[in-house]
C-alpha cells in the first residue's frame, strides 16, 4: 500500500472534537466497543496533526509532533487504521486488535510487498473464540515475537480457509514496517527486539527457540492461542523439554563432534554455492550459507571447535585444497571454490535449515506469481476453421504443433495418399484440396496441384487455421488458450529527433509490473527510463542503445527466454560489441 515514496499536502493540527473523533473512528475500525473507557496510552496527550496525500489519492494520515505516523484513512471516508508505530505503543489496542501469526521465513515476503498466504499461516490464528471473518482488520505477527509488524484486511473467513484446504490468499496488507509510512517518522524511533528489514525472528525468551521453528516436522499448526495473551509460539511441556534436550546436546557436543558438525555444514554449503559467487567474503560464506546449512535442530558454536574461529577454520580447508583465499588487511575472501574436491563430492547431503526454508517459501508462494521464479512457457496451438474440418469433422479442440501433424499424417495413410515411390509427396484429394485452397491460400495461376512435398502440404494446412496460443507463468496455473498469435516481448533501439538512442520495451509479459522495471533499470544501468502510453498497453522507454542488455537481463532476473523476445535496431543501429 505504501511501498512507494509519496508527497503530502495540509498540516492541521486536532483539537478538542476533531481528536475525540480520531479516537472513536480508530476504535469503530478496530471493531472496540466502549471507547470512553478505553485505556489510552501514546494516544492520551498526543499531539495530532493530519495530513493529506497529494491528489488524486484520499489518503490522510495522523503523525504526532515529530511526524511519526499514528494511523491513516485509505479512503478519507473515517476508516481510521492503526500504524504499527502506535500498535507498539498502545498495549491495549494491540491487545484487542484481532492476530494473524506467520512463520518467521514468510516475514521476507511480506517485508518485500507480498500478501499473506493461507500455507504460511499458522492455523491457531483462526479458533472457535477468534474465527476468520472477510473483511476484518487483523495485526500480523510473527510466531515468537510479541509485535506485530504489519496490518490488512481479511480476504477469506474461516469456512473458505477451510474448504480450500488452507490454500490461497489470507489477506491483503494495507501498511508493513519499514515501509514508507514507517521511513516518515523519526530516526530515533526504535523498532522492536527481532525485527530486521529483511525478516521478523523471534525474541530470546518465546515459548519455542528458533531451531524449532524451522523444524516443519515439530511445528503443531493446531494449536490454540493462550487466551487474553499476546501472541508467542504455542508449546506443550513435552515440547518444552524437547528443546531443552536439543540445546543441552548441543551444549554436551565434544570437541571432534563439534568440528564434525562444522565440516558437515561445511561441505553441503559448498554443495550449494556457485562457482561464480566467488570472491565472497569469508564472514559471508558463514553467515548465508555455512550456518544455514546445519541440520534442523543443531546449533554450531566456532568457539566449541579446535578451530576457535572460523578464519581458522577456512585456513585449513584451503591447505586442504577445498577453497582458495585471499586476506588482505585482516579481510578474508574467498577467491576459488572447489566443488569437484573429492571431499565435497562424497558428502551425503542432510536435511537442513535451508531446505526448511525453502518449503516454507514454497508453501508461501504457492499458487501465485512471482517474477523471476519459474520461467514463462508459451505454448502455441491451433484450432480447425469449418474448411479445414474436412480432415477432421467435428474436430474442435485447441491443436498443438505435434497434433497437427499426426492429425495430418493420420488423415493421409487412411486415404492412402502417399505414392510408395515418391514417399515424400502427398497426393491431394477432394477434401485435402479444399482444405488447402479454400480462403487464404488462393487457387494457383497454374491450377491445383496433383501432389505436394509433406512440408509444404503442412505449411499451407497451417495458414488456414486459426492461431491461439496459452501462456503460463507458474506450474500448476490454469491457463486458457487465448485466440491470436503469442505477441513476443518488443525490444526496439531507434534514435529520436535529437539523434539520441532509446531502447523501447513493449508487450512485456503479463502480471510483471512495468513500474518496477523501470525503477530496476534506472539503478542498473544509471539512465533515464519512463513509462509511456500506448493505447492500451504501457511502453518502457529507456536511454541508450541498450536492446541486447535488455534480453540478457531478461533472461537473468525474469527467466524470460530470448526465443519469446524480438530485438529490432532502427536506422543508425548496431548491436553493441
Amino acid at each position: 500500500m505504501f511501498a512507494k515514496p509519496f508527497n503530502t499536502s495540509g498540516n492541521t493540527r486536532l483539537k478538542g472534537k476533531d481528536v475525540k473523533k480520531f479516537r472513536v473512528d480508530l476504535l469503530k475500525t478496530c471493531a472496540i466497543a466502549d471507547g470512553d473507557k478505553f485505556p489510552w496510552a501514546l494516544l492520551a496527550k498526543a499531539e495530532i496533526v493530519k495530513l493529506k496525500l497529494a491528489a488524486p489519492s484520499r489518503t490522510v494520515l495522523y503523525t504526532d509532533a515529530e511526524s511519526n505516523v499514528l494511523a491513516f484513512d485509505v479512503n478519507g471516508k473515517g476508516d481510521v487504521v492503526p500504524s504499527m508505530y502506535l500498535l507498539w505503543h498502545e498495549p491495549a489496542l494491540r491487545e484487542h486488535l484481532p492476530p494473524l501469526i506467520v512463520h518467521s521465513p514468510v516475514s521476507h515476503y511480506l517485508l518485500r510487498g507480498a500478501d499473506p498466504m493461507l500455507p504460511g499461516v499458522l492455523k491457531a490464528s483462526h479458533s472457535a473464540a477468534c474465527p476468520f471473518l472477510k473483511g476484518q482488520l487483523r495485526a500480523v505477527y510473527v510466531n515468537g515475537n510479541p509485535m506485530p509488524f504489519a496490518i490488512g484486511d481479511m480476504l477469506v473467513d474461516g469456512d473458505t480457509a477451510t474448504t480450500s484446504g488452507w490454500k490461497g490468499k489470507a489477506m491483503q496488507l494495507l501498511h508493513v514496517v519499514f515501509d514508507e509510512l514507517t521511513k516518515m517518522g523519526s530516526p530515533r524511533v526504535i523498532v522492536p527486539d527481532g525485527f530486521t528489514e529483511s525478516q521478523i525472528h523471534k525474541v530470546d525468551g518465546s515459548a519455542a527457540d528458533e531451531d524449532d521453528e524451522l523444524n516443519v516436522d515439530d511445528i503443531n499448526l493446531s494449536d490454540e492461542l493462550k487466551p487474553a495473551a499476546l501472541p508467542v509460539a504455542a508449546s506443550t511441556d513435552d515440547d518444552d523439554d524437547d528443546a531443552t534436550d536439543d540445546a543441552a546436546q548441543s551444549q554436551s557436543l565434544s570437541v571432534p563432534e563439534m568440528d564434525d558438525l562444522l565440516e558437515r555444514c561445511f561441505y553441503q554449503a559448498m554443495r550449494k554455492v556457485k562457482p561464480s559467487d566467488a570472491p565472497m567474503l569469508t564472514n559471508s560464506f558463514y553467515a548465508s550459507l555455512v550456518l544455514p546449512s546445519r541440520p534442523v535442530g543443531s546449533s554450531i558454536h566456532v568457539k566449541g571447535t579446535s578451530f576457535k574461529k572460523i578464519s581458522t577454520f577456512m585456513k585449513e580447508m584451503a591447505v586442504r585444497g577445498i577453497v582458495e583465499l585471499k586476506e588482505q588487511d585482516g579481510v578474508q575472501t574467498i577467491t576459488l571454490f572447489r566443488k569437484t574436491h573429492p571431499d565435497v563430492t562424497r558428502h551425503q547431503l542432510h536435511r537442513s535449515e535451508m531446505d526448511v526454508v525453502a518449503d516454507l517459501e514454497a508453501e508461501a508462494t504457492a499458487g501465485v506469481f512471482v517474477p523471476g521464479k519459474h520461467a514463462p512457457e508459451v505454448v502455441q496451438l491451433y484450432r480447425l476453421t469449418p474448411q479445414t474440418q474436412l480432415v477432421s469433422p467435428g474436430n474442435k479442440a485447441s491443436l498443438s504443433l505435434a497434433d497437427v501433424r499426426s492429425m495430418l499424417n493420420e488423415y493421409i495413410a487412411t486415404h492412402a495418399l502417399v505414392n510408395p515411390k515418391e514417399p515424400q509427396f502427398v497426393q491431394l484429394d477432394m477434401h485435402l484440396t479444399d482444405a488447402l485452397y479454400h480462403g487464404k491460400n488462393k487457387k494457383p495461376e497454374a491450377g491445383y496441384p496433383d501432389k505436394l512435398h509433406r512440408q509444404e502440404v503442412v505449411q499451407l494446412f497451417l495458414a488456414r487455421l486459426k492461431p491461439y496460443h496459452w501462456l503460463q507463468l507458474y506450474p500448476d496455473q490454469e491457463v486458457h488458450a487465448v485466440a491470436g498469435e503469442f505477441r513476443p516481448v518488443h525490444i526496439k533501439t531507434e534514435l529520436t529527433k535529437r539523434q539520441k538512442p532509446v531502447t523501447i520495451i513493449s508487450n512485456f509479459m503479463a502480471n510483471t509490473s512495468t513500474f518496477m522495471l523501470v525503477m530496476t533499470l534506472v539503478k542498473k544501468w544509471a539512465c533515464s527510463a519512463t513509462l509511456v502510453p500506448a493505447g492500451k498497453d504501457m511502453e518502457v522507454h529507456i536511454q541508450g542503445n541498450l536492446g541486447q542488455d535488455v534480453v540478457t537481463y531478461l533472461a537473468k532476473q525474469y527467466k524470460i527466454a530470448s526465443k519469446l523476445c524480438v530485438v529490432e535496431f532502427g536506422k543508425g543501429l548496431k548491436p553493441k560489441k
